[in-house]
């Protein structure tokens, strides 16, 4: 099986604007990453990601925080994942309700 990971990525159109935020984010998190598939054209992913059996747990939050700030600033949807299933979103800068139940488990 596979490790755990934390993904948020922008569920939309996503460019370079979103890319920069997003690696600016992955760098001050203690143990998180970033991705981007710049080809992708329209179909463009960018997100940052944590592995959670290896990093700090106090990265999950600060994580999901760092990221709903860039989404509030950049009026941007973001998908949140853990091991590929589908926690909700983040929308300006907000937790829907799904996102915000489980993060209380996160």
């Amino acid at each position: 099986m596979p490790p755990p990971y934390l993904v948020l990525f922008v569920a939309g159109a996503a460019g370079d604007v979103h890319a920069e935020a997003l690696r600016a984010v992955a760098r001050d998190v203690p143990g998180a990453g970033f991705f981007d598939d710049p080809a992708g054209g329209e179909e463009r992913t960018v997100g940052a990601y944590l592995r959670l059996d290896t990093a700090p747990e106090s990265s999950r939050h600060a994580l999901v925080g760092a990221v709903a700030s860039v989404s509030e600033q950049l009026g941007a949807r973001i998908e949140v994942q853990v091991a590929e299933r589908v926690l909700g979103h983040l929308e300006g800068g907000r937790p829907d309700a799904a996102l915000a139940a489980a993060l209380t488990d996160l």
